[in-house]
This record gives structure tokens, C-alpha cells and sequence, in this order.
């Protein structure tokens, strides 16, 4: 009975699996072309490498679905092609080395997962790459391949015929991103220097775009002209969009992991590292302020005592500087885990000024603070003000009361630790 239930279930992932994408398990490309010629069918070939996570993400989650492999098997000839080379790769793989060496350097695979798509007489008409793919968006990328107009191929050649408006340019880049296609900057480039206006909006989008990190030549041409930038697109924008890339590389420049002997991991703060980056882009006071700010935030995950006293230390230095967000996460880390009474009167002190914000970090952050100071009271109107905003913004929230809210406040710790070992 057990036997036959297993060959049942097999059946049944089989067939699960065989309303996928159809791969050709053929010897190469020579045999993919023959077969699309035979059958006047488009190409595809998934691109991909046996280290690439994403890539075993698409094969595991997107790839076998009935709905992907209804349309790309009605519409593709599919091969997938891996890129690197395996020691115990089987005799087909091993193969098919050859016609990898030659897609990757006459198809600029520089990334991956690498969709690439020819006609039946195997000329390239359309790349795509990406990993994490919900599966309608896959199949849009299939949909683009069959339409002449949305073609890379079609694209390329309108290019080369010297289209330049701000319209096909920002959709001409966004498909050359998507493909990971090294003249991308180039194109970008192309038209900028093209524009009598560089700071127009459409080439400012354009270089928000091509933004890669705090050291890509569009965004330091953007921070040396920001009033032009928050002239083109407004200053709480400008403000964001200059934050958001200087932020994303805190992390990466603060935190260093140092190997020990027996490979044991030692992690420390580059305060100072910190203190020279943020100097690229602030007043060294302010640039002072965030070095020590990120470290008492980052040193959470290493000793939450700590990064108390570093958080005390900010404060006693810098007592002006932190904003509201700011001063809520400095009083977080001092009324941290067992924190004394002393701690926890700080900590409100600091935050009690935002009193009347509708912030929702501020309210949820006081409702922990009156409740570690015992006054359940005010910590239940903060904690059903943080509810309140909180069901503004995701207006599926349970329905839960602002004491059940509280609980789970203080229960929560949304800092990861990080594991030494």
C-alpha cells in the first residue's frame, strides 16, 4: 500500500512538474535551432549558473508552473544553458561548455539569470535577466520577446538610427538595465551630453536612475547641484532620493568582520571610517553626529549595553542634532533589556518632547517607555495612537486592542542579533 502511494505522489509531482517549461534535453544550440526552424518557433534560453541563487530560485518556483509553461511551450523552443563550468557536470553539460563560452561573450552575459531570446533563424531579439520573478512578470518578459515593438532588437536598431527623445531613452535604458547589458552607460551618457539643459527633469531622472552608490559620477554631478535637482523634482524628494544612497553603504562601512585564529569572526565599529564617508556629504559637526549615531544604532546587534552608553555619549555630545526618528532610536537603545530605572527616565526624557507627533515609531516607542516607567496609562494612549496610524497605513491590520497591541510591543525585539561563533 505504501509503494503505491509513493508511485502516486511521484506521478502527481511529475505532472506538476511537466506543466512547466519544457526544456530540450538536446546535445547544444546546433540542435535547438534545427528544432525551432522545423517547428518556426521563437527561441529561449535561460541563462544561468549553478551558483546563482536566483537562478535556482526561478527553476524552483516559476519555471514549473502550469501558467508559465502554457504560454512559453505554445510560443518557445527552451534550453537552458548553464554558464560555469562543474567538475562532476554530467556528459550533457559538459557538452554544451562550448556553446556557453560563445553565448556569454557574443551575448555580453554579464549577470544572471540571463533570459535571451532569438528567432527561429537564431538572430538575438530580446535579453532580459532578473531573479525573484513573479511569474505574470516572467511572462511579461516572454510577451515583450514576440512583439517587434518592445523588442531590445527593435530598440537597438532605432538606437543606431539616431532616435534620441527623452521617451524612448528612459524606456531604452530601463530595458538595457533589466538585461544587465554593458552599454547601458553608454546609451545614458549618449543623452546627456546631447541635452542643452542637464539638468532638465528628464535628465535627472535619467541620472537618478543610473544611480549604482554614493560614488557613481550621476549621483555626486546630483549632490554638487542639489538645488537643481530639488528645483526638477521638489526638495523633500531631492532630500530623499540624496539619503537613501548615502544610507544604503552605512552598513558596509561601519561593520568590519575580522578573522581570528581558528577562523573565529571578531566584529567591530569603524567609527571613524564612518566619521570620513559621511564628511564627503555633510558639515563635519553633522558628519560627527551620524558617525556616532549609526555606531550606537549598529553596536544593538553586538552588546546592547554598549550601545547604551554610546547612545548616552551621542546625547551628551550631540544633544541638538538627532531629529525625531533619530531621538527615538537613541531612546530604544538606552531603555534596552534590563535597563535601569534611571535608563528608562532618560530615555523618555528624550523622546517625551514628540509628545504630540503622529509618527508611529514615536507613539509605539513612548507606549514601551511609559510602560517600562510604570504608567500603564500613558503607555496604553501611546499604544493605541501608534494602533491608530498603524491601521491608517495597513488598513488589513488585526483587529486588536491597544492592550494586545502593548503586549506585543514589549515582546517584540526588531533588532537582529548578530551570531559570533
Amino acid at each position: 500500500m505504501k509503494r503505491i502511494l509513493v508511485v502516486i505522489l511521484s506521478m502527481v509531482t511529475g505532472l506538476t512538474y511537466a506543466q512547466g517549461i519544457n526544456f530540450e534535453n538536446v546535445p547544444g544550440w546546433k540542435d535547438v535551432l534545427a528544432k525551432a526552424k522545423k517547428e518556426k518557433k521563437a527561441i529561449f534560453v535561460d541563462s544561468y549558473t549553478t551558483w546563482c541563487g536566483p537562478c535556482k530560485q526561478m527553476d524552483k518556483d516559476v519555471f514549473p508552473l502550469k501558467e508559465v509553461g502554457d504560454f512559453f511551450n505554445a510560443n518557445f523552443i527552451s534550453f537552458k544553458l548553464q554558464m560555469d563550468k562543474t567538475p562532476k557536470g554530467d556528459a550533457l553539460k559538459k557538452g554544451q561548455y562550448a556553446d556557453a563560452e560563445r553565448f556569454e561573450k557574443t551575448y555580453q552575459i554579464n549577470s544572471y539569470p540571463c533570459y535571451l531570446f532569438f528567432d527561429e533563424q537564431g538572430t538575438l531579439i530580446h535579453k532580459a535577466g532578473g531573479g525573484g520573478l513573479k511569474p505574470a512578470d516572467f511572462i511579461a518578459i516572454g510577451k515583450e520577446a514576440l512583439d517587434p515593438a518592445q523588442q531590445m532588437l527593435s530598440f537597438k536598431n532605432r538606437y543606431s538610427k539616431g532616435e534620441r527623445s527623452a521617451e524612448f531613452i528612459q524606456a531604452y535604458v530601463k530595458k538595457l538595465a533589466a538585461a544587465g547589458d554593458s552599454g547601458l552607460a553608454a546609451v545614458a551618457d549618449d543623452f546627456l551630453n546631447l541635452q542643452k539643459d542637464k539638468f532638465s527633469l528628464e535628465s535627472i531622472q535619467l541620472m537618478m536612475f543610473m544611480t549604482t552608490g554614493s560614488s557613481s559620477k550621476y549621483f555626486m554631478e546630483l549632490l554638487k547641484n542639489k538645488e537643481k535637482l530639488a528645483a526638477a523634482i521638489g526638495n523633500e524628494k531631492a532630500k530623499a532620493y540624496l539619503k537613501k544612497v548615502i544610507d544604503a553603504e552605512i552598513m558596509s562601512r561601519a561593520l568590519k568582520i575580522e578573522m581570528g585564529k581558528d577562523n573565529q569572526k571578531s566584529y567591530r565599529i569603524d567609527e571613524a571610517g564612518l566619521s570620513a564617508y559621511f564628511k564627503q556629504f555633510y558639515a563635519p559637526d553633522t558628519a560627527e553626529f551620524l558617525s556616532a549615531f549609526h555606531a550606537a544604532s549598529i553596536l544593538k546587534m553586538l552588546d546592547e549595553d554598549q550601545a547604551c552608553l554610546k547612545a548616552k555619549e551621542v546625547l551628551a555630545k550631540h544633544g541638538s542634532k538627532p531629529d525625531m526618528q533619530q531621538s527615538a532610536q537613541l531612546a530604544l537603545l538606552i531603555a534596552r533589556t534590563g535597563a535601569s530605572q534611571e535608563d528608562n527616565k532618560l530615555a523618555l526624557s528624550v523622546l517625551s518632547a514628540y509628545g504630540q507627533s503622529s509618527d508611529y515609531l514615536v507613539n509605539q516607542t513612548l507606549s514601551k517607555l511609559y510602560s517600562y516607567h510604570a504608567e500603564p496609562v500613558k503607555a496604553l494612549e501611546y499604544a493605541a495612537k501608534a494602533l491608530e496610524i498603524m491601521r491608517k497605513n495597513k488598513p488589513n491590520y488585526p483587529d486588536i486592542s491597544p492592550e494586545e497591541f502593548l503586549k506585543r510591543t514589549l515582546s517584540s525585539n526588531i533588532t537582529p542579533k548578530i551570531v559570533i561563533n
